[in-house]
């Protein structure tokens, strides 16, 4: 598909097959990383995504454990929130 439009950012400017190859080699990239398990968030991240009383709840129950601290930042590998979110709960029990 030949597209004559142009992306103009503040640092340079892109036609837009080059915006879209360039986006979907980062999407391909961040989609590997997921999968592999290689890609991390901070605690805050998890919070906004998953909600907090979740990955409270998941950290107290040691269903969640930190892939990386330090000082005053916790990391949480993606994948294990994805997987963590995707069982169904039961609060009653």
């Amino acid at each position: 598909m030949e597209d004559n439009r142009e992306f103009h950012f503040l640092d340079t400017t892109v036609t837009f097959d080059q915006f879209v190859d360039s986006l979907a080699i980062k999407v391909a990239l961040r989609i590997h990383q997921v999968e592999k398990g290689q890609l991390e968030i901070s605690q805050t991240q998890a919070y906004k995504m998953f909600g907090k009383a979740d990955v409270q709840r998941w950290i107290k129950s040691g269903k969640l454990m930190p892939s990386r601290i330090s000082p005053g930042k916790k990391r949480y590998k993606l994948v294990d929130l994805q997987q963590l979110a995707s069982i169904r709960q039961n609060y009653l029990l």
